[in-house]
């Protein structure tokens, strides 16, 4: 059947967790070595595609629980404007993400900080053995089966759970590390729901696909988006949700369908914005926890996500259903999930040295990677 294999693979994240979890448990107190030598650093999350919207919603999440300042850039912003990534008077660290880690752009990418820049860089992919992983300083390492499907779904969630949980075992956040025990259970339960509500929301045949959240949620928005556009080949766009009404929402019609991540700081905002919509004629579906306690009108399609709840467990729990409703929508439009048109599972590029102009503006950049020796250096 089409489809099958990221089918599969969206269904079997949560036992890929468990595994995750269960390794990374290990390396607890190298974590905590790291996160203790760049606490003083500016994080600088990046990747590709999807890898790309995973170093947002890392970048958000990583602050919220640390407090440590963050961003997220393109890999190849790092590639042709530097200068606007990094200030060279900065102590900055940066998070590479690649499920293969042979993509061009990050690879190159992170060459270009670590040799070049001084930057120290930690490498999260699923291949431990990569060229991504053997080009950083830092590794964070997880066992992963690979996907044979080219969309990327449980390599996403798992690169953020294992990120978060070094993350907090960096910070010793006991506590917040507990809920990682409770995520597995959760999935399994929330894809059941997802497969018994979904096939009938896309059934409406819907012609607009819209997206939005606040904070941790806009990079889920945004990997929704191109699930939905990679998948089905589906009209999809994404937003903060309240920069939704400034613009976009001229082109709302009654065969929109506007899916809203419910955050925990901005859902009266959010909801307030959904009511607005719904007057154009959109309809809504909401994903949120069990702490909404009354459900709005205006809401068609809603999904409480079972677990722990909170903005650090959501934004894990949202994004399986998400790749679901993408997967059942490429089915409607009898599309093959598993072979979207034009795309490939890695991306190779010819991308040229760089040229003398770009060493000069560099030239006096002082050497930060001697100022912040790793833990383990890679040859």
């Amino acid at each position: 059947m089409n489809g099958k294999l990221t089918y599969n693979e969206i269904h079997r994240q949560a036992e890929i967790w468990r595994g995750a979890t269960a390794a990374l448990a290990a390396a607890r107190e190298e974590h905590h070595v790291l996160l203790q030598r760049y606490q003083n650093h500016l994080w600088v999350f990046t990747g590709c595609g999807t890898s790309y919207y995973l170093a947002q919603t890392a970048a958000a999440l990583f602050t919220g629980l640390t407090g440590l300042r963050s961003k997220a850039v393109p890999a190849s912003e790092i590639l042709i404007y530097p200068e606007l990534v990094f200030n060279p008077y900065e102590r900055t660290v940066a998070v590479a993400f690649s499920r293969s880690g042979t993509t061009t752009e990050i690879v190159r990418a992170v060459e270009k900080a670590r040799n070049e820049l001084g930057i120290p860089v930690l490498c999260v992919s699923c291949d431990p053995q990569s060229p991504l992983a053997r080009a950083g300083l830092h590794t964070v390492t997880f066992p992963f089966p690979a996907e044979e499907s080219v969309v990327m779904t449980g390599s996403f969630t798992t690169m953020l759970l294992s990120l978060m949980q070094a993350t907090l075992q960096g910070r010793k956040m006991t506590e917040q590390a507990a809920v990682l025990d409770q995520l597995p259970d959760a999935a399994g339960a929330v894809l059941a729901l997802a497969d018994e509500m979904l096939p009938a929301i896309v059934a409406h045949s819907f012609n607009q696909f819209v997206f939005l959240a606040q904070g941790p949620f806009y990079g889920l928005a945004n990997e929704a988006a191109l699930k939905m556009n990679e998948m089905s080949l589906s009209a999809s766009r994404s937003f903060h949700a309240l920069e939704y009404r400034h613009g976009p929402m001229s082109t709302t019609t009654a065969e929109t369908l506007i899916t809203l991540l419910a955050s925990k700081k901005g859902v009266e905002y959010e909801l307030q914005m959904a009511a607005d919509m719904k007057k154009l004629g959109a309809r809504i579906l909401l994903l949120h926890d069990s702490s909404l306690n009354c459900l709005p009108g205006e809401v068609d399609f809603d999904l409480c996500i079972p677990g722990p709840g909170g903005d650090f467990a959501n934004a894990l729990l949202y994004m399986p259903v998400l790749q679901l409703l993408g997967y059942y929508n490429a089915l409607h439009c009898n599309q093959n999930p598993d072979r979207p048109n034009n795309l490939t599972a890695v991306v190779k590029l010819d991308l040229s040295a760089p040229t003398l102009s770009e060493e000069k503006s560099w030239s006096a950049v002082p050497d930060l990677h001697n100022l912040n020796p790793g833990l383990r250096t890679h040859a």
